[in-house]
């Protein structure tokens, strides 16, 4: 069986931990939990506590990653446009 991984590679204006990133930082459990709520997710990546931009794969605090495993690109799309 085929799954689709989709990855997100983001370089904010300031790190996660900025106060004018806290808007964002407040969204983040909210999306996470629509999305392993939608049809056809399977995984996401998250350290122990449930968080993926506390993961720091660079040197810069600015560059966030995302990766998501989901059953086919529909299951994706439909997620990302509804």
């Amino acid at each position: 069986m085929a799954q689709l991984a989709q990855i997100n590679i983001a370089y904010g204006f300031e790190g996660v931990d900025h106060p004018s990133m806290v808007d964002f930082k407040e969204a983040i459990d909210h999306i996470n939990m629509l999305a392993e709520r939608s049809e056809g997710f399977v995984w996401r990546f998250q350290t122990e506590e449930g968080d993926a931009t506390a993961v720091r794969l660079f040197d810069d605090p600015r560059v966030i990653i995302n990766i998501s495993v989901w059953e086919s690109l529909d299951a994706l799309k439909n997620y990302v446009y509804q």
